[in-house]
């Protein structure tokens, strides 16, 4: 049996204590930062709403967000796997290939690294 922790997190001005695993109080507490700063742009956007209704929309945009976050990291996989089968197509390279293929690959790892990096930007925010 694991021991638990509490913290005390502030979302839309309400306070809540909150339980989890020792050692993650941190991000429990992170977590908690980020939802309260989506409530606090959904009510500069729209304006205040019961709360009930404010964590719903909250929760129905990080939805959305997680939705689009599995999309794309659905068509990266895909996209890598593609790579990965053109590259057994190639079979061993021979003659002045190497470079050009090298170069090829590289370019598009970088490009998955990068959207990789775009896509945690967005679910950290």
């Amino acid at each position: 049996m694991s021991q638990m922790k509490t913290i005390t997190g502030t979302v839309y001005g309400k306070e809540y204590t909150l339980a989890c695993d020792v050692g993650q109080e941190r991000q429990l507490q992170q977590l908690v930062s980020q939802l309260n700063a989506r409530t606090q742009r959904l009510d500069a956007a729209i304006g205040k709403l019961p709360e009930n209704l404010m964590l719903l929309y909250t929760a129905l945009m990080v939805a959305d967000e997680l939705h689009e976050s599995q999309k794309e990291i659905t068509k990266l996989n895909e996209e890598l796997l593609q790579a990965r089968r053109l590259l057994e197509q190639a079979g061993p390279v021979n003659g002045g290939n190497t470079a050009e293929l090298e170069e090829a690959v590289s370019a598009n790892v970088l490009e998955i690294a990068a959207r990789l990096e775009a896509l945690a930007g967005k679910l950290a925010a």
